[in-house]
């Protein structure tokens, strides 16, 4: 047998695999709602035809995955998972400096077929939410420009409004109504803050209290390109605001 055959032998499922499986096609179903408690462990061995200590493996690997949640003396319960949690919990694993450097194309990329589809597909509510993002990220960014330089404030609401502007950017995804293109900004999502809070620095540190602020202008253009549905505008805003000329180094 050749090298290259060898290895493609079809290869049998364990019994907790299986049960596995078939746990997390209930669940893809909606079978078993979230936040719902599932059946006890010897009501699953009888569905499945396999003992218990099957079904707590099964049950086990689903807990690890964050799937489900088993509590002790009340049972076992659907979770309602959160894509951008899971992938802000693993993002030390996989996010290093020149993963940083592919930041802005990705961005280019994502971003911008984002705001074409946004402005093909968004609702009323798209936008209402758009522009409640674009708010609070005003708030946030002045309050920062106008706290005391050094002071503790300061560095709080510079995490603060960097939270809110990757919000602005997170909403914009959302309203092209692409789930790909959302799971796709998730898990870059980690590496996208990175990404905003260099330049954020780099773009408001020097400004004093009372100073327009640029930002703020260019993400409320963003907003009312996407109303008018004005695409060439909006694409333009974006690489601008991206930076995408000057990638992080």
């Amino acid at each position: 047998m050749s090298a290259k055959t060898k290895d493609l032998k079809i290869r049998k499922m364990s019994a907790p695999d299986l049960v596995c499986k078939e746990m997390k096609a209930l669940i893809s179903q909606g079978i078993w709602e979230e936040n719902k408690k599932i059946p006890s462990e010897g009501e699953l061995a009888e569905t499945f035809g396999v003992n218990r200590f099957t079904v707590r493996m099964a049950l086990q690997k689903l807990n690890t995955l964050g799937v489900l949640d088993t509590r002790m003396g009340d049972g076992t319960y659907v979770c309602s998972f959160d894509f951008d949690k899971h992938m802000q919990n693993i993002s030390e694993f996989y996010m290093t400096p020149d993963l940083l450097n592919d930041v802005a194309e990705f961005r280019a990329i994502i971003e911008v077929e984002c705001a074409r589809l946004a402005i093909l597909r968004a609702t009323e509510e798209d936008l209402l939410q758009l522009k409640r993002c674009c708010e609070v990220f005003e708030k946030d960014i002045t309050a920062y420009v106008n706290a005391p330089r050094g002071s503790r404030n300061r560095e709080l609401f510079y995490e603060k409004f960097n939270d809110s502007d990757i919000e602005i950017h997170t909403q914009l995804c959302k309203m092209s109504h692409n789930d790909l293109l959302i799971y796709a900004f998730s898990t870059a999502k980690e590496a996208i803050r990175e990404h905003m809070y260099t330049i954020g620095h780099q773009r408001v540190i020097h400004l004093e209290p009372g100073e327009d602020i640029g930002s703020v202008k260019n993400h409320w253009e963003i907003y009312h390109a996407i109303e008018k549905k004005d695409f060439d505008m909006c694409r333009s805003l974006l690489i601008d605001m991206i930076d995408y000329n000057n990638p992080t180094e």
